[in-house]
């Protein structure tokens, strides 16, 4: 170990030795069979797939996870060893692989789902999971060189155990000295709270390793890691004391990531950590995220006006812009097609303008003096959308039990999706339930129209959608007709403005098509 001579010593500080000597462990080379595995290695192998699934348990307990989606080892994965060998992935981190708990969506839902710090749960039964471990971060390495300057930097004792998701953090280990980092993909830097402050340098990135010069920008190994343990120890405790909140993130679905909502309130509310009600908690997150949809849906009105007041100013530049290519001059075709630009943009400014009118005709019925909703009425509006989503929610059970009885379709995956649509349509019902109790004795002799001016707030019917459609068609015949007529007046010169305009009506052409072919299933509908 000449590394570690006086001489180096008396220069480096203890944590920079523990770091050379974590890097010397990791380049020396191992047996490459399974048999290989120390006793002590699989001891800590098991230890990450155990607390890993501590941490999905938890999230089970949190009502996140569906419980029966987690899938605990052991794997049978002796499919998948040879694409393990392309891979160059070793022993242990395959044996770690068949031990490991899973987590999987039952379908429809089965896509990606937050996990921790922006990363999603990974599956390493499945090849594109076992593919992207090599790339986590979606580096796109060249060749097999560790120290070339875009070279590959997951050695094949090393893996991860969370999947990116848009950007954020992954959660890597390294199976040799059983160390984890947990790392931002666009910082390049540790997003380990549980790291020592002093481990982060004055800017805020991570200290350089006394006496190393790394080549390979993709390179983590620099960067601070800690003993595995007690990384997944304290991420289990991170959710557990509310530190960390479950979902928020894109892949949770609207109910686990909005910004409205206080998920930890409601948490400690129905008693977590103690005694907690956890169906409790499912009914009040479930009224919490459908009150905040009901303002939303109640300022409507006003979102609508606002839309088309910036689309008007818009439109506004447009057109002064357009007027000023006419007056530039310019050859016959280049005038024609400025005019014809023109003429589309003042349409559509004429389209806009009377939806403007309507528009703020209905706010100024609706929310007069800008007030939407009062607030002693909210509850009522909130029990009608509750009334509708738990109809639909009791309306997709059918679907899925459908599904799970096709025999292309079947199996344990739709069977769990089943049950957990059984469940969730039971939790919409006791939420909408309780709203409406909350609604008659806050607001007795009140109902959602007396409040809202509105008869509901469910999908247009068939026939209200049937008419709007029968008026957009009527207004595309007229744009075709009218469009043919600009292009009546078009002089022979102007051969890029009579392309545009062919173009133009063309797509007017495309859309009565299959806007007719709408008409024609929505109004066989109607018959049936």
């Amino acid at each position: 170990m000449a590394i570690l001579s006086s001489t180096i010593l008396s220069g480096l500080s203890i944590l920079a030795v523990g770091l050379l000597m974590q890097s010397w462990l990791r380049h020396q080379p191992q047996p490459n069979t399974i048999t290989s595995i120390s006793p002590a290695q699989k001891t800590q192998l098991h230890e990450i797939a155990a607390l890993m699934l501590e941490i999905y348990q938890t999230l089970a307990e949190m009502r996140y996870l569906n419980p029966e989606s987690i899938h605990q080892g052991p794997h049978n994965l002796s499919s998948l060893h040879p694409l393990y060998t392309a891979q160059n992935i070793d022993p242990e981190i395959v044996y770690l692989y068949s031990i490991l708990p899973y987590y999987i969506g039952s379908p429809p839902l089965d896509g990606e789902t937050d996990f921790f710090h922006g990363g999603t749960f990974a599956d390493f039964r499945e090849e594109e999971d076992i593919e992207q471990s090599r790339d986590p971060f979606y580096a796109g390495p060249d060749g097999v060189d560790f120290d070339a300057g875009n070279g590959p930097y997951m050695q094949s004792w090393m893996t991860p155990l969370s999947r990116l998701g848009n950007h954020g953090s992954v959660i890597l280990y390294d199976a040799r000295v059983h160390q984890i980092w947990i790392i931002d993909q666009e910082g390049w830097v540790s997003t380990d709270p549980g790291l020592d402050e002093e481990e982060e340098d004055d800017d805020g990135g991570v200290k350089e390793e006394a006496g190393v010069q790394r080549m390979n920008r993709n390179s983590f190994e620099h960067i601070p890691s800690r003993p595995a343990g007690d990384v997944l120890r304290d991420i289990n405790r991170w959710f557990r004391e509310l530190e960390v909140l479950p979902g928020v993130g894109e892949y949770s679905g609207p109910e686990w990531d909005d910004e409205e909502l206080d998920l930890r309130g409601l948490y400690r509310e129905y008693g977590w950590l103690g005694e907690f009600d956890g169906e409790g908690f499912e009914v009040g997150k479930t009224r919490a995220y459908c009150s905040g949809q009901a303002r939303y849906k109640a300022e409507e009105p006003l979102r609508a006006v606002e839309a088309l007041r910036g689309w008007r100013m818009s439109f506004d530049r447009d057109i002064e812009r357009c007027r000023g290519d006419i007056a530039k001059g310019g050859s016959v075709d280049e005038e024609w097609v400025a005019r014809f630009e023109l003429w589309k943009m003042e349409r559509v400014y004429k389209c806009i303008s009377v939806q403007s009118e309507e528009k703020e005709a209905i706010a100024a019925g609706l929310c007069p003096g800008g007030i939407c909703i009062k607030e002693d009425e909210l509850v009522v509006w909130e029990a009608e959308v509750l009334r509708q989503e738990a109809r639909s929610k009791r309306d997709s059970i059918s679907r899925y039990r459908e599904w799970a009885e096709d025999s292309e379709q079947g199996g344990r995956g739709w069977e769990i999706a089943t049950r957990a649509a059984e469940k969730e349509a039971d939790i919409y019902r006791k939420a909408y339930e309780a709203a409406s109790a909350d609604a008659e004795r806050m607001c007795p002799g009140k109902n959602f129209e007396s409040v809202s001016g509105r008869q509901a707030l469910d999908e247009e019917e068939m026939e209200t959608s049937i008419r709007k459609l029968k008026d957009k068609i009527l207004n595309l015949d007229r744009e075709v007709q009218e469009a043919t007529e600009w292009a009546g007046q078009l002089p022979d010169e102007a051969v890029q403005a009579r392309a545009m305009v062919e173009q133009e009506i063309h797509g007017f052409r495309s859309r009565l098509e299959f806007e007719r072919g709408v008409l024609t299933r929505m109004s066989g509908h109607v018959v049936q």
